[in-house]
């Protein structure tokens, strides 16, 4: 009798364990069974091989499963201004889950082993919850297939600009190489930098040119010093400038002196030069007059006493 108790036991503890089991198994793969669920249809340009089955989150969350995969959608049950949208996915989700009518839905990689997931994120909850079997417009990742002609299409300007650059620094180089070779104008101006620099140490060393003009400079100011020094001894410069000031002075009265007299002497030197003047064109035209001064002729016309020369002058001719 015990055995047959433990045996019924046994039995029961298995039946309830693979009940529970089926349980945990059903509420997982379907959650529809034991809590309401409620469905939304998102729209992809390209299904990129999800699953049904696929995870669904909530900013990261699950919240449900991908139920169905319609590919491709007919034209007219595509979205508004989204022609070119073929896939859509339905998907089952909690019906608690807080997903608003503005959204952003996206499909992308997820975990280590690269599961796709359809993940609903930045929701706005001044939009509203979407209520079932609401339409939303979802983007999705590109793959790796996709990412290399996009990369290689970004990187092809940088790669043109460094190829320019190698050929610019390869130019560069020759250049350089021109440049230091052994009979170019740089070894040219380093080898006679080089004869400056030894014409430099022969003018500063002991004994130089420099060193030379530099004893000469020396002597010439030595000797200025004791040209000075006289002069400085007891104010013998100073009583030599004011003599000089004093002489200056006199000078200034002379020369005002000398130029007041020959103000007064120029009218009288240019008078007796024009008396000369006429003097000599008379005795040019009548030179017999110093012979005879009684032969004087005039013009005709003009009185004698007109034209007669002054006394000055008629004692002059007659001497």
């Amino acid at each position: 009798m015990q055995i047959l108790r433990n045996e019924v036991r046994t039995g029961l503890m298995v039946l309830l364990t693979l009940g529970l089991a089926v349980t945990a198994v059903l509420y997982i793969s379907s959650p529809g069974l034991f809590r309401p669920l409620k469905s939304f249809q998102v729209y992809f340009d390209d299904a990129a091989g999800i699953k049904p089955g696929a995870a669904v989150l909530l900013a990261g969350r699950k919240i449900g499963t991908v139920a169905e995969i319609q590919s491709p959608v007919p034209i007219n049950e595509r979205p508004e201004h989204k022609l070119s949208y073929e896939a859509m996915v339905r998907v089952q989700v909690a019906q608690d889950a807080q997903i608003y009518k503005e959204t952003t839905v996206t499909m992308r990689t997820f975990g280590l082993l690269t599961e796709l997931v359809i993940d609903f994120t930045n929701g706005d909850p001044d939009s509203g919850l979407a209520e079932t079997n609401a339409k939303f417009v979802a983007r999705r990742s590109p793959d790796l297939a996709e990412v290399g002609p996009v990369i290689i299409q970004k990187l092809e300007p940088a790669l043109k600009q460094s190829e320019a650059t190698l050929a610019e620094l390869q130019k560069t180089s020759h250049n350089l190489t021109m440049l230091t070779a052994q009979d170019s104008v740089l070894t040219g101006t380093l080898k006679s930098f080089g004869a400056v620099g030894e014409n430099l140490k022969t003018i500063t060393a002991k004994g130089g040119g420099l060193d030379s003009a530099v004893v000469s400079f020396n002597s010439v100011l030595y000797d200025l010093k004791e040209i000075t020094g006289p002069l400085e001894k007891d104010n013998n410069l100073e009583k030599t400038l004011v003599n000089f000031q004093a002489a200056s002075s006199q000078l200034k009265v002379i020369l005002d002196s000398v130029e007041k007299t020959m103000a007064t002497a120029l009218p009288r030197l240019n008078l007796i030069i024009t008396d000369l003047s006429q003097l000599s064109g008379k005795l040019k035209e009548q030179p017999w007059r110093i012979i005879w001064p009684s032969t004087i002729k005039y013009p005709e016309g003009r009185q004698a006493a007109e034209h007669s020369p002054p006394t000055s002058e008629k004692r002059r001719v007659r001497n």
